[in-house]
């Protein structure tokens, strides 16, 4: 019996570690998730922030919010990035990323209560090729009187190919920064939100759409750029296969 006993302590103390440190602390709850998605509960009070009543002390939970409206609040969402190859400005998810998720989000904000705020991960491969990787976003959510406020952390952030399938190795993020921190990427500006100042300058990681504008924002038309993304994908394998075989040395 005691063997069974001290197995189940360490059986329980494995699985609490690894459940807490999955998201890089164990100061968050899990909540739901599933192969490219996973929602938690985070206490206010363990949200630590450099800048005194940047972050309120509580919140107005949970959050009533249908799926159709996350896809539009978040589906226009762009970011600007300095790569080694030039700037690149994009969406922050794919509409498709955003219909797989928008009913496990809706159903996590509506389970937050007012002494906490909601971490979302979501990992998500667009061009789908056997090459391209999962890129990950993290960001809190979290619902005041009159706004509903969003902070990213990392944003399409790329994966290694051995983390990609294991729950507790993608889902492993960075402590997401309230604070204006240099990153390399930054959200570009919309009429549909406004950005959140801290220590006088915007925080351009962190977004807030007013509440009395919720049913104004409608989900913009974008152009098709997944089968072009492919085709550039797999020019790129058939150009570098070409190159092997040029550089094999002939009898």
């Amino acid at each position: 019996m005691k063997s069974i006993s001290r197995f189940s302590f360490f059986a329980i103390v494995y699985v609490t570690f690894f459940f807490g440190c999955a998201t890089g602390t164990q100061t968050k709850q899990l909540l739901y998730h599933n192969n490219n998605f996973a929602t938690y509960s985070v206490k206010r009070e363990k949200i630590k922030t450099k800048t005194e009543g940047s972050l309120p002390q509580s919140f107005v939970h949970p959050i009533d919010i249908t799926e159709e409206k996350i896809i539009d609040l978040l589906g226009n969402l762009k970011y600007r990035r300095e790569t080694s190859l030039g700037v690149l400005v994009n969406y922050i998810f794919d509409e498709t990323e955003l219909k797989e998720f928008a009913s496990d989000l809706r159903d996590a904000l509506g389970r937050i209560k007012p002494d906490e705020a909601l971490l979302v991960i979501s990992k998500y491969n667009s061009v789908k090729s056997v090459v391209s990787h999962y890129s990950r976003t993290s960001f809190y959510v979290f619902s005041t009187e009159k706004n509903v406020e969003i902070v990213f952390g990392e944003v399409q952030k790329e994966i290694e190919f051995d983390e990609e399938g294991n729950y507790f190795d993608w889902s492993r993020i960075p402590e997401i920064s309230f604070e204006n921190v240099a990153l390399n990427y930054q959200l570009l500006p919309s009429s549909d939100f406004e950005f959140r100042k801290v220590n006088g300058f915007s925080n351009k990681r962190w977004v807030v759409f007013s509440k009395s504008s919720l049913n104004q924002i409608k989900l913009e038309k974008r152009k098709k750029q997944g089968k072009e993304l492919t085709r550039m994908v797999d020019k790129d394998i058939k150009s570098d296969s070409k190159e092997d075989d040029d550089a094999i040395i002939q009898d």
